[in-house]
């Protein structure tokens, strides 16, 4: 695990090291090493995590479409993570119902509250600015439909405290979480205000986010 976690570590600084360096190249070939060297790690896992396993392919398509220089690929990036988003979300109450936890503890759905408020929140703030920009008019359905399934993610992450082992929880969580931090960034610098650190919060926090989900699904 931690050979397998060095591994990884050095794939994502090397592709944030070339991307500051206009390397595009090398960000061609070490960004779908993210996605390819879990999906390599976790084969064994296929058949009993296939949920996982098939939404991971659509985190790699994602990587591929969005870092596609010289065209607009960013609805095909955003489809193929909504997709990888709602098999993350099946992924995650499978957990709860392959344990037999059917009967959920009604105060544990106050654990979902704060997905629900942010994502209420974030959309707001988008609002005005993707709706009022004729350019951006187009991206505001599917930005909405993907800031649900991204914050239903993080909210099935969630219910599956009590079903799960302590560790499996927390690392779950802790992706689920990051993955809104990075998904947000990317809205963030897009649509709202430019910021020179974007690319490395966006890269290290997405980078956490699927080590986190991927390993604490299997540590269950």
């Amino acid at each position: 695990m931690r050979l397998k976690l060095l591994i990884y570590t050095v794939i994502v600084l090397a592709e944030i090291a070339c991307g500051y360096a206009g390397f595009w190249q090398g960000v061609y070939l070490l960004k779908p090493l993210i996605m390819l060297s879990l999906l390599f790690w976790t084969f064994g896992y296929r058949t009993s995590h296939s949920l996982l396993w098939i939404g991971m392919w659509f985190g790699l398509g994602g990587d591929v479409f969005l870092m596609i220089r010289g065209k607009d690929l960013f609805i095909a990036g955003l489809s193929s993570f909504l997709v990888m988003q709602i098999f993350y979300i099946s992924a995650f109450l499978q957990t709860i119902t392959r344990l037999k936890k059917t009967q959920f503890n009604p105060v544990r759905w106050w654990y979902i509250v704060p997905f629900i408020l942010y994502a209420a929140a974030f959309l707001a703030v988008l609002h005005p600015t993707l709706t009022q920009n004729p350019a951006t008019a187009g991206l505001w359905i599917p930005v909405v439909a993907y800031a649900v399934c991204l914050c239903s993610m993080g909210a099935a992450a969630a219910l599956r405290k009590g079903s799960v082992s302590r560790m499996s929880y927390r690392w779950v969580i802790m992706g689920a979480v990051l993955f809104i931090i990075s998904d947000s960034s990317i809205a963030g610098n897009k649509f709202l205000q430019p910021f020179e650190a974007s690319s490395l919060i966006i890269m290290t926090t997405y980078a956490a986010a699927q080590w986190l989900i991927v390993w604490g699904m299997l540590k269950e």
